[in-house]
């Protein structure tokens, strides 16, 4: 019997197999145990990569390169309103001045809004046909106000880009200016100084941005219905704004078509201005109410009051929509803009809503309640803000600190007697992770020189103090309003100073060439694909071991049986034994 003819070795050299492969993988089970323990602290130092990048984030918005982005911030007030009434809300960006405003004379931007005569039926068979265009002209055009000698020549209409809107009607300015970087540009702007979008030079996209004005100049596009002309030299440009000499048009808009056939019924004819489409600033709703329908300009304002008109049969005439001269016959509500004064000074708006160009950095919202009150607005520092964003650092350093407390600390299971058993941290042994906690603590503790003459010197001083438990906090709300209140400059200054030394301490931890994190995160990589690599090669060693181990116990198994085989045949002439 040949050792090929077996195809497995019997339990008892399995379990010889198995025993004297258990001593030899006890390197390898050490390797992996080792390449566990550092893929454990791979971990906490990505985990503490994340919590230092997080407190990098808001410590950066204190530096003394970025602080306008936390001190800037403004909180507005609206007080002196009626009682019950709302008047209006407010919103201020960083660039708000702060001051108060005195908003009174207040009347309310209205939509155009007229109907049909009353028919018998809204959803019956009107029985007459015909065409009629609505939010606009049947055609659209311009007329050329001004231009801009040698620089902007000439405007005409041209189709609408794909996926575009058609400007509005109204008026438009075209202005110039050099730029000291990018040379002759130029903007769209309307009647409120509002800049346009329009194509932007020879791209798919869309900017109301500034924008070169194109070599050599000639027609624009702008995929909005209309064309620009610049000259071509540019060395004759000239620089012009809405205010002074800016080139300007008046645009009129093509509006929808809608064709009426003798089977619609007013709610069909209701439905197709619906899902028509209209150019900007132009839609109009249709709704039918008591068998009437009802028409109404979807914005506000002078300017957006609605435009129609028969133009194959008289379908509006018939309706009651418009008289025989082409006006119309039953006006519910007349467009207009919204009027009202600003500490006395007199403003005009086409809405009551949105209203950022009015009080530089502050954007007004008159309720529906608006008419006739009056309300004040207050802009100030919003230490409130401030103190929100200061509190988010503190909570990061505490957050951080209780991370680094656990991973660098030893724990008790809580035995008092001898056996008691203590637990090592990852980074227990790691001198420079056990440090950093008391280093982020002395930041936010350290008395501070090279501030302005009688300003705070600690964070203690305006508030911020450490508990006994090592956590940072705003613990005096009152002190650090104070603060921000009468000393501003010095509170921005202490923080600032606190920032950039707190930069320096996570410097040494982050640097991507120099850092603690860094290199330790180097060395864990490095160290367990050197062990990855020794793993290999042992599983491999161990697999031919394994393999060559049980060739040679199918052999001696082989023989064994063998033996045994022969035994039986002497056996079997007259009893001889062959093992005497």
């Amino acid at each position: 019997m040949t050792t090929a003819s077996i195809s497995n070795v019997n339990t008892y050299f399995t379990s010889l197999i198995t025993q004297l492969m258990t001593v030899e993988r006890q390197p390898l089970q050490t390797l992996q145990s080792r390449r566990s323990e550092l893929q454990a602290k791979g971990a906490v130092f990505s985990d503490l990569g994340a919590k230092l990048s997080s407190l990098r984030a808001v410590v950066d918005k204190f530096a003394s390169t970025a602080l306008a982005s936390v001190f800037d911030q403004r909180a507005v007030t609206v007080s002196d309103q009626p009682t019950g009434k709302t008047v209006l809300t407010a919103t201020a960006s960083s660039t708000a001045t702060a001051g108060v405003y005195n908003i009174a004379d207040i009347v309310l931007a209205k939509e155009h809004r007229v109907r049909s005569d009353q028919q018998t039926y809204a959803d019956q068979a009107l029985n007459f046909s015909g065409t009629f265009v609505i939010g606009g002209a049947a055609s659209r055009s311009q007329t050329t106000t001004s231009t801009i000698a040698n620089t902007v020549t000439a405007f005409d209409v041209a189709s609408i880009a794909s996926g575009q809107k058609e400007l509005g009607k109204g008026a438009y300015y075209v202005e110039t200016r050099n730029d000291a970087t990018s040379g002759w540009q130029f903007r769209m702007v309307d009647a409120d100084g509002k800049a346009v979008s329009v194509k932007s030079g020879s791209t798919t996209d869309y900017t109301s941005n500034w924008q070169s004005i194109p070599t050599g100049g000639g027609s624009y596009n702008t995929g909005r219905g209309l064309t620009i002309t610049f000259g071509a030299d540019s060395g004759q440009y000239t620089a012009a704004s809405k205010g002074a000499g800016a080139a300007q048009l008046s645009y009129t808009a093509q509006g929808a078509s809608i064709t009426v056939a003798a089977t619609h019924t007013l709610n069909d004819i209701a439905s197709a201005i619906n899902g028509a489409t209209f150019a900007s600033g132009d839609t109009v709703t249709a709704s039918v109410v008591d068998k009437q329908l009802v028409l109404a300009a979807n914005e506000t304002g002078a300017t957006h009051s609605i435009t129609a008109s028969d133009t194959s049969g008289t379908v509006l005439q018939t309706l009651g929509v418009l008289t025989g001269a082409g006006a119309f016959k039953n006006v519910m509500q007349t467009a207009s803009n919204a009027t009202f004064s600003v500490n006395g000074l007199s403003v005009t708006r086409s809405k009551h809503t949105g209203l950022d160009d009015v009080i530089t950095g502050v954007t007004l919202n008159f309720a529906s309640d608006a008419a006739s009150q009056t309300a004040k607005i207050t802009v100030a520092r919003d230490n409130a803000a401030v103190r929100s964003e200061a509190g988010d650092w503190l909570n990061k350093v505490n957050s951080l600190n209780t991370y680094l407390a656990d991973k660098t600390g030893v724990t008790g299971d809580g035995s008092t007697t001898a056996t008691a058993k203590y637990t090592r941290g990852v980074l227990a042994d790691d001198y420079s992770y056990t440090t950093l906690r008391s280093d982020l603590i002395d930041d936010l503790t350290n008395r501070y020189s090279g501030l302005p003459a009688g300003s705070a010197t600690t964070l203690a001083q305006i508030g911020i103090t450490l508990d006994e438990n090592l956590q940072m906090t705003i613990s005096d709300t009152s002190k650090f309003d104070t603060a921000l209140t009468n000393d501003s400059a010095g509170v921005k200054a202490l923080l600032a100073k606190v920032a950039d030394r707190m930069t320096l301490t996570l410097n040494g931890m982050t640097d991507a060439t120099s850092g603690t994190l860094t290199s330790s995160k180097k060395a864990i990589t490095d160290e367990i694909s050197n062990i990855n690599d020794q793993i290999t090669f042992m599983e491999e060693r161990l697999t031919d071991r394994e393999s060559a181990l049980r060739d040679q116990y199918a052999v001696l198994q082989s023989q064994v049986i063998g033996n045994i085989y022969l035994q039986q045949q002497l056996s079997s002439f007259g009893g001889f034994n062959f093992y005497g």
